[in-house]
């Protein structure tokens, strides 16, 4: 039942990412907007993630965690998959909030312009996974895990897996949150000039109008992906810390704050669904499709009636004229 429970709910959020990455490719903005493309990416690297969750679950729960097989190598392989996909995720947020940034600014950084390209986001992407998987083929080469068993709790909670999981984790965490501080304070001190300035024309205050309004719903849309972030990896990371300084460890805790990390890729698509216009406006349009569908073709047959029946009758008046 749980793992049925937990399959299901992964194909869902699976689906769920891949109608927000084509709502996305359909507005034709990614190559115009940069927030939209970087949103994309995310988009990508969560459905990634789910495949992977779902991967760990079934092995998880169809096999023991402390018994040899084949299945100890895979779950391996897979506790580090799942944190390079975290990672790269928390790069892509850190890429947001600096492209956030370069937006508030009047000439913008060729330093943020970079850091923000798509050639940064995919070497983001190939670093973090050479990162972890280069530690997941030296245990497999050496065999220096100290923990027997890979699939056990207790395996992602050593000192050398959290120096190499949690320890960036919440490095990046830190940086989203001051690069996040740093947006709302420039935010705050470019409205105030652009609301005293008083020579400015119609069309310029429209502008101008816009762009803050684009500017905020972006703004409410990056806190809500950076506040889900936060919730989902800080316990996690927390919870390491303690068990590394105590040396005490709760299985239950551990499955836990693991089963947190799922927030993350859980609650985004919904942010991109309801946040983003064009996204709302394609799914809108699609449940109000599929409900007028069945109704179209007797609307339009009656429709087509009514207008032949019109025809004749005028064309009858003219020959009586």
């Amino acid at each position: 039942m749980k793992l049925g429970f937990i399959l299901g709910l992964c194909i869902a959020l699976f689906g769920a990412h891949v109608f927000a990455a084509v709502a996305l490719a359909k507005t034709r903005q990614l190559t115009k907007n940069k927030f939209f493309r970087l949103a994309f990416f995310l988009i990508l690297n969560d459905a990634f993630m789910m495949i992977e969750y779902a991967w760990h679950t079934i092995l998880m729960n169809t096999n023991d965690f402390y018994t040899d097989g084949p299945h100890q190598d895979q779950c391996l392989v897979l506790l580090h998959l799942i944190p390079a996909s975290i990672l790269s995720s928390l790069w892509m947020t850190f890429s947001m909030c600096l492209q956030r940034i370069n937006a508030t600014m009047v000439v913008s950084k060729r330093v943020l312009n970079i850091l923000t390209s798509t050639i940064a986001i995919g070497l983001g992407f190939l670093f973090t996974h050479v990162y972890f998987l280069s530690r997941c083929v030296l245990e497999f080469i050496q065999k220096v895990q100290r923990v027997q068993f890979p699939c056990a709790p207790n395996y992602n909670t050593q000192k050398r897996f959290l120096m190499f999981m949690d320890t960036p984790n919440a490095l990046f965490v830190t940086c989203i949150a001051c690069s996040y501080l740093v947006l709302i304070l420039r935010i705050f001190r470019k409205r105030k000039p652009i609301n005293g300035t008083k020579n400015l024309s119609e069309l310029q205050i429209q502008r101008e109008r816009k762009a803050a309004l684009r500017t905020r719903h972006n703004m409410i849309t990056l806190s809500c992906i950076i506040i889900i972030t936060a919730v989902s990896i800080l316990p996690r990371t927390c919870y390491g810390l303690y068990v590394n300084f105590t040396g005490t460890i709760d299985d239950d805790i551990v499955r836990a704050t693991n089963n947190l990390l799922l927030l993350n890729p859980l609650v985004d698509p919904i942010i991109y669904i309801f946040r983003i216009k064009e996204v709302r406006c394609q799914l809108i349009c699609r449940c109000r499709s599929n409900k007028t569908t069945p109704l179209g073709l007797p609307m339009q047959s009656a429709n087509a009636t009514t207008s032949t029946s019109r025809t004749i009758v005028s064309g009858l008046a003219t020959i009586t004229k």
